[in-house]
Parts: structure tokens; sequence; C-alpha cells
């Protein structure tokens, strides 16, 4: 399967996405890995990410075409407009790499750099699970009361990504003005 030209690939269980990730980047090859469940997903300076079954967990691989100084920027915007094409308004950035609702977590963020790749490690609580929300998140179904296939939260992603990605490029200031507007102050 490919979404917007890029290879993608699913696991029903990895260690971390990254990781494997980091394994396209020997290759010299973007793509996205995807899988089901992670046993040791993480976020910044190593915290742990829950990562049971009913999430979207994927690391996309990138050359280092996009504005790689403002990718942490493109991510966030893109995961808000991806919480609004499925109708969740409302969504926050926690600087620098949680989105929230409601003051509960919904996405995660982690960026890594390795040799000429960029590692967009990403979270998305998708399915109404017990364990996410013992933990203090939420989840899309949760926030909508209906069911939501991770594919095409995926799917969106990737093309909403494309799409300010090349917004960016144009200009610069409008996005980071509106991506100052959705930071919580």
């Amino acid at each position: 399967m490919k979404i917007e030209g890029y290879p993608v690939y699913i696991y029903e269980e990895v260690t971390s996405t990254m990781d494997i990730a980091k394994n396209l980047v020997k290759e010299n090859r973007e793509g996205i890995v995807v899988a089901k469940r992670q046993t040791e997903g993480r976020g910044r300076y190593g915290r742990k990410w829950l990562s049971p079954f009913g999430g979207l967990y994927f690391s996309m691989v990138l050359k280092k075409k996009y504005i790689t100084d403002y990718l942490n920027e493109v991510v966030s915007l893109s995961l808000i407009e991806l919480m609004k094409s499925f109708g969740i308004e409302n969504c926050k950035i926690k600087f620098p790499n949680d989105i929230i609702i409601e003051r509960k977590k919904i996405c995660g963020i982690l960026i890594e750099k390795s040799d000429d790749f960029y590692i967009l490690g990403i979270g998305i609580n998708v399915k109404k699970n017990k364990e996410i929300e013992e933990a203090g998140y939420v989840s899309m179904e949760g926030l909508l009361n209906r069911k939501i296939e991770i594919e095409e939260v995926l799917r969106n992603f990737v093309k909403i990504f494309v799409y300010i990605c090349k917004k960016f490029e144009r200009n610069i200031e409008e996005l980071l003005r509106i991506w100052s507007e959705n930071i919580i102050k």
C-alpha cells in the first residue's frame, strides 16, 4: 500500500515504530512504518507512550526535502487539522509535542534526525480504550461517540501533512501565526 507516494509497512506489534523506521534510513528509503501495538512506544526524553491496540502508532521517514526547521510546527498543525477533519474542534498544542483537548492528550509527536532523514513518530488515540482512559488520555472515538477506521486516520494525516508542507513553503509567516494561535498559553 502507498499513501501520497509513500510506501506503508504495517506490523501487528513492534517495540517501537521509531526503531523499525531506522531500518528504512539504513536502506536510504522513505516510508511509513505502522504498528497496531507498540510494546516500548516512547516520547521525548525516553518517556513511555502508552500504545495498546486501538491507536494509530506510526513513524514517517522523510528525506530532508521538507522545511526541516519547522517540522514540529508542520506536524502539530497537521494533527490539529486532522482532528478538525473528523469533527474534533478545539484541540490545542501543548508545546513542544502534544495535542490536547479538554486538558487530555489525544496525540503525541517525536521527531528524530538520522543521517539525511527525519523520522516523525506519531501516536494518535483513535479507538475508545479503557487503558487509555484510565491513564487520563482521550480518544477520537471517545470524543465523537462513533467508530473510526484507523487506516482512514492515517490516510487523512498524510494528505494533510503534504498539503501543509506545501503551504508552509509558500507562506511561512502565515502558518507560524496559525501555529502560535493554537499553542496552549
